[in-house]
């Protein structure tokens, strides 16, 4: 069973030792440890960002960290969107002893359902950034129904999703 728990002192060292395979450290940006310290001043600067650790029964498979955000980047200025709330999947990662068992999928449904749980109801969107050539990021997120745009940053592009408020 796939759940997410905040991060705490029980779990900070298991995700911090949390690593992709080889053939895949060219598609993450950054490590669990700066995501950490991101949240931290994110959330001290205003921006409301939350991090948990993915666990698959008590073992720690993987992390995630979204933030809540405006959609304001010079890059989206000629976008429907442009403006508009959203969260934001900042980093998503599967450790590389747990791939190709399902968990990316199932943790990434846990992710989105916890994102149209959260109480902010302003968020209209939920996006994120993958590496260009990561198929099988793209294939993830387009089996969840985001769009992948031209939007390019740097070696990424950018996928959004309308949120759809119950």
């Amino acid at each position: 069973m796939i759940f997410l728990e905040k991060v705490t002192d029980d779990n900070i060292d298991e995700l911090i030792a949390l690593k992709v395979a080889e053939n895949q450290i060219k598609f993450i940006a950054t490590t669990n440890l700066r995501c950490l310290a991101d949240a931290y001043v994110f959330n001290q600067d205003g921006i409301p960002t939350t991090t948990f650790a993915i666990y698959a029964d008590k073992i720690v498979v993987g992390f995630v960290m979204y933030i809540y955000d405006t959609l304001d980047h010079e890059s989206f200025r000629s976008e429907i969107f442009y403006g508009k709330k959203c969260y934001f999947i900042w980093h998503f990662m599967i450790d590389k002893r747990y791939q190709g068992l399902g968990y990316g999928n199932l943790s990434f449904k846990k992710i989105l359902l916890n994102i149209e749980n959260c109480s902010n109801r302003e968020a209209e969107y939920v996006a994120l950034f993958y590496a260009k050539n990561n198929s099988k990021a793209e294939r993830l997120c387009t089996s969840f129904g985001f769009d992948t745009t031209t939007i390019t940053q740097e070696n990424s592009r950018f996928a959004i999703k309308k949120l759809d408020w119950k």
